[in-house]
């Protein structure tokens, strides 16, 4: 069966584009993880500084690095993970040619991820990144994007949006138009009722289901996902190549 790229069907990439688009943004081309292009940049002065440390994040020495480095630190708690150290502070270094002078810019962007919450659709959630070196963990992205987004009247509605919310926010299929979309191998392991030995003839790679279920060394964002209106059709077409395959065993 042939199915149309974009209406049919849609890789991850395809959809966190669209709902990037959705949201008046673009993503970023090249990344190993889904991320928007900076939707504002904060050169942190006095006034910023003075607002961050009220929010907790603020100045730490670092006397190894000969005043080479300025450090702000979340001092807020964190999320504890077993085995690792919190990811909760930002790096700044001196600006070429200026004593005492740092590169203190903030770019805020947005993370994309796909989510099976509240029916499915594209989890954001907010990134603030330093001009050296930024936090990898949420909570400290979170409070330093809000803290600068609250002192900003003029700040995008989607960064408003998300400073407001608890950490993320959702787009859902249905905001996109396109309820009930899942991915091919969910739909393929209920068409199988999880029967072990037809999911096994779905995982190979020179298997008899065509639309392929689970194509092997695909990379995330090449993961495909299709639309409700074809899925009975789709399910049909594999019980026909099941069928077909059953009807060659037949000596």
């Amino acid at each position: 069966m042939k199915l149309v790229p974009g209406k049919d069907i849609f890789t991850m990439l395809d959809l966190l584009r669209k709902a990037a688009q959705y949201k008046g943004l673009k993503l970023q081309e090249g990344q190993s993880r889904a991320m928007s292009e900076p939707i504002k940049v904060y050169t942190l002065d006095d006034r910023l500084l003075a607002i961050l440390a009220e929010q907790g994040i603020r100045q730490y020495g670092r006397p190894d690095c000969r005043n080479e480095i300025l450090t702000l630190e979340d001092e807020n708690p964190q999320k504890y993970v077993p085995g690792f150290v919190p990811s909760n502070y930002w790096n700044f270094k001196l600006l070429e040619g200026k004593k005492n002078k740092f590169d203190l810019r903030v770019s805020l962007s947005v993370g994309l991820g796909i989510t099976t919450k509240g029916g499915g659709g594209v989890v954001f959630w907010p990134q603030a990144h330093g001009s050296f070196l930024s936090p990898v963990d949420e909570l400290p992205n979170f409070r330093m994007f809000k803290a600068l987004v609250e002192s900003d009247k003029d700040a995008p509605v989607v960064a408003k949006e998300l400073a407001a919310s608890k950490g993320s926010i959702i787009v859902s299929w249905t905001d996109l138009g396109l309820g009930g979309i899942c991915g091919i191998f969910d739909l393929f392991v209920k068409f199988t009722g999880r029967n072990e030995r037809v999911l096994r003839l779905g995982m190979d790679s020179d298997g008899i289901f065509c639309p392929h279920s689970n194509p092997r060394n695909v990379q995330p964002g090449d993961r495909l996902f299709v639309a409700k209106h074809v899925q009975t059709k789709i399910i049909e077409t594999w019980n026909r190549q099941l069928k077909q395959y059953k009807e060659m065993l037949v000596v």
